[in-house]
């Protein structure tokens, strides 16, 4: 079954949520920061993944002087997101592009959140395939949840993602 919205947030699902990202079947997600991917990664058969390397991406200030935006040209980018995450052992979270993204040349991709994994920063992937500009704390991808049979306490999530770990060494 797919979460509300509304149960999303009053469970602790997501976290750090503005009133009007609460959806029907899911939560809107704001974009915090973005990286430009700079290389390729390894994924090695036994072991942690080798993260690819990355730029952060500034905000410019736009024409009028006041708007600031990210400017991506076509290219591979992290994206870092203000809202967080406490999965529980009884659901699955999956970020999906919202269609805006879509219609202005962008495509959003993410792995699969299992129960048990916790981040202050949600994050995702963007292909931006035409030139795009979003304005920083954008509402650019949702969070959809799904409940499911509870994961044992030794099979809850525990890699090299918890916490963001991997990229705060």
């Amino acid at each position: 079954m797919v979460l509300t919205g509304k149960s999303i947030v009053s469970k602790g699902i997501v976290g750090n949520v503005s009133n009007d990202s609460i959806q029907q079947q899911g939560v809107d997600l704001r974009v915090s920061r973005i990286f430009k991917v700079d290389s390729g990664g390894v994924i090695p058969k036994e072991g942690k993944t080798i993260l690819p390397t990355r730029t952060e991406v500034l905000p410019i200030i736009d024409w009028d002087g006041k708007t600031q935006l990210y400017n991506l040209s076509p290219g591979y980018y992290e994206v870092e997101l203000m809202e967080s995450c406490n999965i529980p052992k009884t659901a699955v979270l999956w970020i999906k592009g919202r269609s805006s993204v879509v219609r202005c040349g962008g495509r959003i991709d993410s792995g699969q959140f299992d129960g048990g994994f916790k981040t202050d920063n949600m994050g995702c992937y963007l292909e931006v395939i035409k030139f795009l500009s979003i304005e920083p704390e954008a509402r650019i991808a949702q969070a959809v949840v799904f409940e499911s049979e509870p994961v044992d306490d030794e099979h809850l999530y525990n890699g090299q993602y918890q916490h963001d770990k991997q990229r705060n060494q």
